[in-house]
C-alpha cells in the first residue's frame, strides 16, 4: 500500500525507498505468478492460531500488481506481467477472485469470508483494467 500511495503522493517516499520496497516484494512472487498474503505479512499470526494460507490469492496478487503498475519501474514489469497472467487464469466462475482472511480461518461463503473475496476482486479488476506496462 505504501508503494501505491507514494506513486500518488509526491514526496511520501524517496525513489530509493520505493525501489527498496519493490525489491523486498519481488522475490515473494510465487512460482505460479501470484502472491499470497502469508508471504507479505512477516510473522503475523491468526487469532485462532490456524495457519495462514500459502496459495496465491486474488487479494495479494491484485494489490501487488496494481501497486507495481502505479510505481511503473522497469524492474517490476516482469512481475506485473506474471501477476496479471495469474489473475486472468484464476477468476472463479462466479466472477470473484479467491482470498482468505488474515485474522482467522473463515467459511468463504460467510459475510466475513465474502468480504475478502470482494476486496480481492476489486484489486484484481483495478490491476487488470490498468493494463500491462509497455
Amino acid at each position: 500500500m505504501l508503494l501505491w500511495a507514494s506513486a500518488k503522493l509526491t514526496g511520501l517516499l524517496t525513489a530509493e525507498q520505493q525501489r527498496a520496497i519493490a525489491a523486498d516484494i519481488l522475490p515473494r512472487q510465487q512460482a505460479d505468478g501470484g502472491f499470497t498474503l502469508s508471504n507479505l505479512v512477516g510473522s503475523w499470526k491468526r487469532k485462532d492460531d490456524t495457519p495462514l494460507d500459502n496459495a496465491s490469492d486474488g487479494y495479494a496478487t491484485g494489490l501487488v500488481a496494481f501497486a507495481f503498475e502505479q510505481f511503473q519501474a522497469p524492474e517490476v514489469r516482469p512481475a506485473v506481467k506474471r501477476a496479471l497472467q495469474w489473475l486472468s487464469a484464476n477468476q472463479a466462475e462466479d466472477g470473484r477472485w479467491p482470498a482468505s482472511s488474515l485474522n482467522k480461518e473463515r467459511d468463504l461463503a460467510s459475510e466475513a469470508g465474502l468480504f475478502m473475496s470482494d476486496a480481492a476482486t476489486a484489486y484484481a479488476v483495478l490491476a487488470l483494467t490498468h493494463g500491462p506496462l509497455d
